[in-house]
């Protein structure tokens, strides 16, 4: 996806409707969707792999640069012109979030999901693990998923889920899935408000889907990590949260590169935790530095 914001300030109420009047300062634009994954990945010095789709327009032709500014291999980034490219215009005022603009396409081309479907295995020869980030927009079908996770599960590596609907059944076999509240939520039926009941939570996906790690990211509370024999909670680190945008896209990277780095369990989600709680100070879409984790 292609975020882009535009910053200003508010000063006056419009005479033509009760709206601020954004006073536009500066606008840029910024990777969205795994390519904030991405960007957290580069930003930790973890080489990257993608295999996505964009639409053969402005913003896929963005896209697609600043992939190559960052060395990223783009060749497994399909594009047509019966595709249009997921976008999101936000206007942030004062440092709030003021609107959001969303231009999106849910469907995936048929011809560039048999492309991708085709290169799964080509591109999973050389890799240590796979992320698969899923924002229900086309890419992340049940076919592609489960050939995915069917094409490395031989080779021991593992699988990180970042989730989003109802349809968990084709992340069956993954290693680790990192739902929020409102995604695990979603899936089991009810809200779980203690430590126990997400704990519990947890479980039942991972029995229900055959998943063998459950990473909960709970806002304010912290993080509970659930797998077959252990759990732990950790709590939330943020001094002051700004925006959650992205952050999730943080949480799956920091997971997925300290685990390969060799990090314990607890390590990592300790490191995961300190990340996102970096970048919810954040403004806007925003992946982590190595800088600012070294300061903290």
């Amino acid at each position: 996806m292609l975020d882009h914001y535009i910053y200003g300030k508010v000063t006056r109420i419009s005479p033509e409707a009760p709206v601020p009047v954004v006073e536009m300062t500066s606008e840029s634009d910024m990777l969205g969707g795994c390519g904030n994954v991405i960007q957290n990945l580069n930003n930790l010095a973890v080489p990257v792999s993608v295999l996505s789709a964009v639409g053969n327009d402005k913003n896929g032709h963005k896209i697609l640069d600043k992939l190559s500014a960052m060395g990223i291999e783009t060749g497994t980034v399909y594009s047509s012109d019966n595709t249009l490219t997921n976008y999101k215009m936000r206007i942030v005022a004062n440092n709030q979030h003021v609107v959001r603009v969303d231009l999106d396409n849910c469907e995936l081309n048929k011809d560039i999901e048999k492309e991708i479907f085709n290169s799964v295995l080509e591109l999973t020869k050389e890799v240590n693990a796979i992320i698969i980030s899923d924002y229900a927009k086309g890419v992340c079908t049940g076919n592609i998923i489960q050939k995915i996770i069917a094409s490395i599960d031989c080779k021991n590596k593992p699988v990180f889920v970042d989730p989003k609907g109802l349809d968990w059944k084709k992340y069956s076999g993954a290693t680790f899935i990192t739902p929020n509240i409102k995604e695990i939520s979603s899936v089991i039926g009810s809200i779980p408000q203690s430590d126990d009941e997400f704990v519990t939570a947890g479980r039942n996906v991972m029995s229900q889907y055959e998943i063998k790690n459950c990473l909960i990211t709970r806002g304010s509370d912290g993080m509970t990590f659930v797998s077959k024999n252990k759990s732990f909670h950790v709590s939330a680190q943020a001094k002051e949260v700004y925006d959650v945008s992205g952050a999730g896209d943080t949480v799956i990277a920091c997971l997925t590169a300290a685990i390969i780095k060799g990090k314990s369990i607890r390590e990592s989600v300790e490191f995961t935790n300190k990340a996102a709680g970096i970048v919810v100070g954040h403004v806007g879409t925003s992946a982590i530095t190595l800088n600012e984790l070294e300061l903290q």
